[in-house]
């Protein structure tokens, strides 16, 4: 990704998401591609260098269709007079050797069978675009 702000790297950007914790991820669902929203935790799992972020669910909620659809999402995050809107792709992970490595033991309080929950996956959303605001400054970061 290239920076297109001189105030902010990726890095700091990525670190503020991880310090946020929530975000509302946004994909497209059904078969007209409306816009569906809901909270998800990205568990303090932000990548530093090109702000990739990964998200547990299970597969029999709409997202796991909606990403079998199609892979472009979004997720936004706020905090203050932080801002923070990322564009990208979501992946879906079931492979048990992806999931040990992103899971954390916070996570047993939504999953009570831990990795052995039924239908665990992982979310991936790699961004394509992440625009952010702080107060009166802004930038955006794209590959």
């Amino acid at each position: 990704m290239s920076k297109a702000s001189d105030t902010r790297s990726l890095s700091d950007i990525a670190a503020r998401l991880k310090a946020i914790d929530i975000a509302m991820l946004v994909t497209k669902t059904g078969e007209e591609g409306a816009i569906a929203a809901r909270p998800m935790s990205n568990n303090k799992d932000v990548s530093r260098e090109d702000g990739t972020t990964f998200h547990f669910a299970t597969d029999d909620g709409r997202i796991d269709d909606d990403l079998k659809r199609s892979d472009q999402c979004g997720a936004t995050y706020t905090e203050g007079e932080f801002y923070c809107a990322v564009q990208g792709t979501g992946t879906l992970h079931r492979d048990r050797a992806k999931l040990e490595k992103h899971w954390v033991p916070d996570l047993e309080a939504w999953f009570e069978d831990g990795l052995d929950t039924d239908g665990l996956i992982l979310i991936e959303v790699t961004p394509r675009r992440i625009d952010w605001w702080d107060g009166r400054e802004q930038g955006a970061f794209t590959p």
